[in-house]
């Protein structure tokens, strides 16, 4: 008897201490076909260290960049661990450093790096994560960088991530962190976040202890509500509120009606629509001719910013100029996230809805890979124009501006996308054509 209890405790011991994985993870390797066991032997993808490490192990991680094109989910009783050097021989602390001083949070040779393509959450931890920097996540829930079900996040960056609210509107929370299920989230720094609310960290339970958490802002301010009780969404780019979706009112803010439109006309005030339901005028709003629009006669133009030009906006908001949106371009140039091949020029497809475009193989198109688009929470739809009949429904999108080109009264300057080009574009029309409206609060 024994002898048996002595065989089942060793079988017991065995099976605690091989549950027990470390798994090294470098970005200098090759692939995963490593198994891990060793940084001579590591994984090359963080996802493959904690798949590797089972229920219960470490995962170990050298500085570096790593691309994590899925959202990470770090399971109870593992631990990721970053910032080992590139000279690590092994798991000692003394070899490990945590993210430093700002101008290193960038630089892979400083850092453990988690760094997305803002299209997911970077993970989800109901372990630990530690030691770490968190980028471009962003999640149309709560938890833009991380969600903390329970899980620890210590000594790590949490920086650039976005929560915003989805196609109905739902608030989301948390743009670097939420934390739910008492997680805690411990002596990190939280900085340059978006969300919708609790814009850098935000949670249901759990603890935020020893943070510094700075310079997070809102990706909106508020909602709107039109004469016709139409409610839209908006957002924050820079220091203007936009709306976040097409104009779809039929009266001016006092209540006086502008006409459904079956010509064009230079002199009297039309809408269009290029949908055939209710729920295609939700999403593509309407088309006002240069009249409706502007509200104003053919010779009132402005490029002042504000622009001062109520038009066909609700009360509190007007139509932008020129100047204005330029405004907008300069300062989504200044993040990499909003730019295709990192040209200043290309902010399009930061513009651009995920949803609803004609597809291109044109590189930094609008219409390429529509799942990278919208960074800057706009929102451009493809609703098309108006000049005559319906034109470009999914390839392109023109938005009225208060300015003229040059000095013709005659010729007012739109910007618009389409779906084969990655900038926002500058041209001109006459003013009978139909054109979508965004505004700007006052």
């Amino acid at each position: 008897m024994n002898k048996l209890l002595t065989i089942l405790l060793l079988l017991f011991c065995g099976g605690l201490a091989s549950a027990q994985t470390d798994i090294f993870v470098s970005a200098a390797q090759a692939d995963d076909s490593g198994d891990g066991s060793s940084w001579a032997t590591a994984k090359k993808t963080v996802a493959a260290g904690i798949a590797a490490a089972g229920t219960n192990g470490t995962v170990y991680v050298m500085v570096g960049e790593y691309a994590v094109d899925a959202e990470l989910t770090v399971p109870s009783g593992v631990t990721v661990t970053g910032g080992y050097s590139s000279s690590s021989t092994g798991t000692d602390l003394s070899q490990r450093r945590s993210p430093g001083i700002n101008y290193t949070w960038g630089d892979p040779t400083q850092c453990t790096i988690l760094s997305g393509n803002s299209t997911h959450r970077m993970a989800t931890v109901l372990g630990t994560l530690e030691g770490c920097v968190v980028r471009y996540g962003h999640s149309s829930g709560n938890g833009g960088g991380v969600l903390i079900d329970g899980g620890t996040v210590s000594h790590c960056v949490l920086t650039n991530c976005t929560a915003h609210s989805n196609e109905n509107g739902t608030e989301a929370k948390g743009g670097g962190a939420y934390i739910t299920n008492d997680g805690s989230l411990l002596n990190c720094v939280v900085c340059y976040n978006r969300a919708d609310n609790g814009y850098g960290v935000a949670g249901m339970s759990g603890n935020a202890i020893n943070n510094t958490i700075v310079q997070n802002y809102a990706t909106n301010c508020g909602t709107l509500t039109d004469y016709d009780d139409n409610e839209y969404q908006t957002v924050m780019i820079g220091s203007q509120c936009w709306m976040r979706e097409n104009l779809r009112v039929t009266h001016y803010a006092d209540g006086t009606a502008v006409a459904a439109g079956e010509q064009t006309s230079s002199t009297t005030a039309y809408y269009y629509n290029p949908g055939t339901s209710a729920s295609e005028t939700e999403t593509f709003g309407l088309l006002y001719n240069l009249r409706a629009a502007r509200r104003a006669s053919h010779d009132t133009y402005t490029d002042n910013n504000p622009s001062g030009m109520q038009g066909i906006c609700p009360a509190g908001w007007h139509l932008p100029s020129n100047a204005e949106f330029e405004q907008m371009v300069n300062f989504l140039a200044h993040d990499a996230q909003n730019l295709c091949q990192n040209t200043t020029a290309n902010v399009g497809k930061s513009l651009a809805s995920t949803q609803n475009w004609q597809t291109s193989d044109a590189g930094c198109a609008v219409g390429n890979i529509l799942a990278d688009n919208n960074f800057s929470l706009f929102s451009a739809q493809p609703a098309g124009y108006y000049d005559g009949a319906f034109q470009s429904l999914y390839a392109e999108c023109r938005f009225w501006t208060a300015s003229r080109n040059g000095s013709s009264n005659s010729q007012c300057v739109y910007r618009g996308l389409t779906n084969d080009n990655a900038t926002l574009l500058y041209n001109y029309l006459t003013q009978e054509k139909g054109c979508s409206v965004r505004c700007v609060k006052n």
